[in-house]
């Protein structure tokens, strides 16, 4: 029998879809799998063109070890999701939904603190370099010091924390398949998920 949602919660889920999410359901903090190995990818073999870039990228990003700990102090984890084509996350497209991403964390994040739930904290997909200042040469945050203008809305990659996502999937029950070329190409349209969440505690 599964655990009766406060109410409180079932609202930020509700909210989480009005404002474009596909799903939305509540975890336990503690069932997020965090690997050292997986927010290393970001750096090698194959270097993400963002690393390096953003607060919320490695090596600036909290460490998954750390991260890891931070968990023991949170004790439920809202995660959402947005589902489209594979064709659309292989394309541009996968920028305006990653700001969507960030977006629903953020905004769940804010609501979440005025109900009572101090600690809460977004978490999204992609590096907010990319998303929210891919014209400016440098973060101005990283190269001087200075307040993100876009503080409102970005928040951390769940990648650079380390967060093993094929295991939050499975966690939530969502049925997920690493993205492939060959996909978007395949007879009926391939769909692909991606996802962000906000620890309440």
């Amino acid at each position: 029998m599964m655990p009766t949602i406060p109410s409180e919660l079932e609202a930020l889920m509700a909210r989480a879809c009005a404002l474009g999410a596909t799903a939305a359901a509540i975890i336990p903090a503690g069932s997020l799998v965090v690997e050292e190995n997986l927010a290393s990818l970001c750096g090698a073999p194959y270097r993400c063109p963002s690393y390096g870039l953003a607060p919320g990228c490695p090596p600036h990003a909290m460490q998954p070890e750390v991260f890891r700990e931070l968990l023991f102090v949170y004790q439920q984890a809202l995660v959402f999701k947005i589902e489209a084509p594979v064709a659309a996350l292989l394309g541009q497209e996968r920028l305006e939904i990653a700001r969507r991403i960030h977006n629903i964390a953020a905004t769940i994040e804010q609501e979440a603190l005025a109900q009572g739930w101090r600690l809460a904290k977004g978490l999204a997909a992609g590096s907010c370099k990319e998303l929210f200042c891919p014209k400016l040469a440098v973060c101005v945050v990283l190269d001087q010091g200075l307040e993100c203008p876009h503080a409102e809305r970005a928040r951390p990659s769940l990648s650079a924390l380390g967060v093993n996502f094929s295991l939050l999937t499975q966690a939530v029950g969502w049925q997920f398949e690493k993205i492939q070329a060959q996909a978007a190409t395949a007879g009926e349209p391939a769909i692909g998920l991606m996802a962000g969440l906000v620890l309440l505690a």
